[in-house]
């Protein structure tokens, strides 16, 4: 991949004194010009301030700036694409700079308790995990590192918050094939859902080192670093081939000047955070200047701060990075306004080399290589045994020779016994050949299978034809109903017709009891059992055969007791009050299987699809074969690849099925969704009829008394909520109603409330200890 530049956005916070007269930004062409003029003549008349001849003029040309711009508009101009390079397999850097209280955490994490308000960070988590969840051919791990680095140490923000001991003494070290640049010894968590990183980033936000000055209610005191390692590998074909990205979501420290941010004495802490802090940034700064020389080749200081060293990869490495530039538009500013545009620009002539980083699982090698061996040897063992036989070939079988065999496969299936059709079909020449003949007769063998479980559920859901040819009824004549073993031993009298005719039982086979329930004049006592599970589906099946007689009854209209045996209660309470509810369930359940029947039949289709395309692509690999073979030595370029017209429209075809292919898995996605979603509602509203019932049936009988409440049930556990459980279900129930993609977020935020109060003190001590050692 060519080399590319840093991208650079500027960020201005949003403020009611915004420097007009001195900053114009320009939106549209991306410009921002500062002019010091009237500053400059202010200054002229102040009786301390002696000449100033410095230029008064700044132009800056950017590639994006955003000028009070939204937490949404911030991500999806540009984070979105680093983001998603980093899914794809490259490394991404996403860092913010500037002064302090320019709004550089904001920028990156956002307002911790507004899902509107969060930073990249929390949504860059979101944008990888949907991503992974629409590739589910692929195997993906992901993992995590948090650390800041305060007064040139590193610092582990996942270690746990009620460890006493803190340690330091991590060594960044560099893989050239692997990671890159990393901090050996930091405790790197797997996090396999959005949830867990989330319960992560924010916690580890916890642990960070802050204190207060003039310009913010909040500084970070500390560089800090959140990465998300991605390792990907197909789950089908070579899947020791191991793709591995990583995403750095770094926060710097600002920039300060003391006078500006502390009023009275300094202390010895507040100077050498801020020594240390502009220390770095001045380290950063030169790093970005070397490497934006023309030319480049020079030395380039990343070991002077432990900062340059973990940023090396990227400013002048294998990474796709983007810096926000945040400034604060005021005129107080302007001094540290320009030195922030200034280093953006120099930023935007680093380059960087982009690339994937491939290796090979060691293990699955071994085990590939072993396997190869083994077959090697029976080859050379079977290699004498055999005559007439071609030169063997040791590599796998490709594409095209797989089609081939399969093809003369079915020429030897479609062969009448003994004909020599059949025995010419398919020559025996050795293992692998043998093996792989094994192999094409069992994917025949499944597809076959799959053909007649299609066949079986069309023919279930009322779509089979009178006129099918099914086994059996052409023996018997046009017309006859296959037979299944000896007429004699049937049950019922058979139905003369098409289709599956199994007979009608007759009417005095009808079981007394059923499944072993009790019979209706013992049924369960009014006062025990639990009405979900002792009398459902009993009460389901009498109330199918007495609703016809009784289906008008309402419960204003029925002026009778109710009975005592939860059973036949049950059955009346479906018929009376319960009616509306049982049968919006009953028909969500009728929905719910039509869409389970649509989802095989569309998990068919794409089978089928993706069988087609492999079809096409082997045709067009003995195409390529074929054309490459007939061209004379030396005359093959790797400039000019010439397709014939048959060629191209195999190119097409398979083109045209990938797009159905993947057509036709978005649907299924979304019909499972569906389905699940209904699925949900349907148990949902199962329980809400038990437990309507259970209340109904207290009150009708006095063991209930109404207080107007629900039933404050765990659908879990079954136990009685508290007045907090039932106050969480409610708040999870109204996040899912208007906003589904913010729940993770909304757990997470609960989590990390939960940490800070119940680790507040422990917090508050790791601060002061990390602020005070080496004063």
């Amino acid at each position: 991949m060519p080399r590319q530049t840093v991208k650079v956005c500027i960020r201005t916070r949003p403020t009611a004194n915004f420097a007009s007269e001195a900053i114009q930004i320009d939106v549209a062409k991306n410009t921002v010009l500062i002019n010091t003029a009237h500053k400059k003549a202010m200054e002229a008349h102040h009786p301390d301030v002696g000449m100033n001849n410095s230029e008064s003029l700044y132009g800056f040309n950017f590639h994006q700036v955003l000028h009070n711009a939204s937490q949404d508009t911030v991500y999806e101009t540009m984070s979105r694409d680093v983001v998603q390079s980093v899914v794809d397999g490259t490394n991404g850097t996403v860092m913010t700079y500037g002064q302090t209280g320019s709004g550089k955490t904001f920028t990156m994490i956002g307002d911790t308790r507004n899902f509107a308000h969060r930073g990249i960070a929390p949504r860059a988590i979101t944008h990888i995990f949907n991503t992974i969840a629409e590739r589910p051919e692929i195997d993906f791990k992901i993992s995590c590192v948090y650390y800041e680095i305060y007064n040139e140490k590193v610092y582990d923000l996942l270690d746990d918050l009620s460890n006493s001991e803190t340690r330091t003494d991590f060594q960044i070290a560099e893989e050239k094939n692997g990671r890159g640049v990393h901090v050996r010894g930091l405790n790197e968590v797997d996090i396999p859902s959005e949830q867990d990183a989330l319960n992560y980033l924010y916690s580890g936000e916890l642990a960070r080192t802050t204190s207060q000055h003039k310009l913010n209610r909040k500084s970070n005191r500390s560089h800090s670093i959140f990465t998300i390692y991605i390792q990907q590998r197909a789950r089908s074909g070579v899947s020791e081939r191991i793709i591995a990205s990583k995403l750095n979501l770094v926060d710097l420290a600002g920039s300060e000047r003391l006078k500006k941010t502390i009023d009275g004495d300094i202390d010895d802490t507040t100077k050498k955070e801020s020594m240390y802090i502009n220390q770095s940034l001045t380290y950063l700064e030169q790093c970005v200047v070397a490497l934006s020389k023309k030319g480049g080749g020079g030395y380039v200081p990343y070991r002077q701060t432990k900062l340059t060293n973990v940023l090396k990869d990227s400013i002048g490495g294998n990474c796709n990075t983007l810096m926000f530039a945040n400034m604060w538009g005021e005129e107080a500013h302007l001094e540290e306004t320009i030195s922030t545009l200034r280093l953006a620009a120099r930023m935007m002539r680093v380059q960087n080399d982009t690339q994937k980083v491939e290796s090979f699982d060691d293990a699955m090698m071994v085990k590939k290589l072993t396997k190869e061996v083994k077959e090697l040897k029976q080859e050379l063992l079977m290699h004498d045994a055999m005559v007439e036989r071609s030169a063997i070939v040791y590599d796998d079988y490709t594409p095209e020779q797989k089609l081939e065999l399969r093809e003369k496969i079915e020429k030897f299936l479609a062969a009448e016994i003994g004909s020599d059709e059949e025995y010419d079909a398919v020559s025996l020449s050795s293992v692998r050949q043998m093996r792989e003949i094994l192999n094409q007769f069992k994917r025949i063998t499944l597809e076959k299978d799959v053909h007649i479980k299609r066949a079986v559920t069309a023919a279930a859901n009322g779509s089979m034809t009178r006129g099918m040819d099914m086994t059996g009824a052409e023996a018997k004549g046009e017309g006859s109903a296959p037979t299944f073993g000896d007429a004699k031993d049937a049950v019922g009298d058979v139905v003369e017709g098409d289709g599956f005719g199994l007979g009608m039982a007759e009417s005095d086979l009808r079981p007394s009891q059923l499944d072993g329930s009790p019979s209706r004049g013992a049924g369960v006592t009014g006062g025990g059992g639990s009405p979900g599970k002792t009398f459902e589906r009993s009460a389901d099946l009498s109330y199918d055969a007495q609703d016809k007689s009784s289906a008008t009854t309402t419960y204003s209209e029925y002026k009778g007791e109710v009975p005592e045996d939860k059973e036949e209660a049950f059955a009346l309470y479906k018929r009376t009050k319960g009616k509306k509810e049982n049968q919006q369930m009953l028909s969500l359940k009728a929905e719910v299987k039509s869409l389970k029947s649509k989802s095989k039949v569309l998990t068919i289709e794409c089978n089928d699809c993706k069988d087609e395309i492999d079809r096409i692509g082997g045709k067009i690999s003995l195409k390529k074969t074929a054309r490459l073979s007939q061209m004379q030595p030396g005359g093959y370029s790797d400039d000019i690849d010439v397709v014939d017209e048959e060629e191209f429209d195999l190119m097409k075809q398979q083109r045209e099925a990938k797009k159905g292919y993947k057509a036709g898995m978005s649907e299924l996605m979304d019909l499972k969704d569906k389905i699940r979603s209904m699925q949900n509602d349907v148990d949902d509203r199962k329980y809400s009829l038990l437990q309507d019932f259970d209340h109904w049936h207290g009150l009708a009988l006095g063991t209930v008394i109404d207080d107007g409440g629900g039933s404050g049930l765990n659908a879990e556990t079954g136990e009685v909520m508290d007045d907090a459980e039932m106050f969480e279900k409610m708040e999870l129930e109204r996040i899912k109603a208007e906003n589904p993609d913010s729940l993770a977020f909304f757990q997470a935020q609960k989590t990390r409330r939960a940490n800070q109060t119940q680790n507040s003190l422990t917090i508050r001590q790791m601060g002061k200890n990390k602020r005070s050692v080496g004063v």
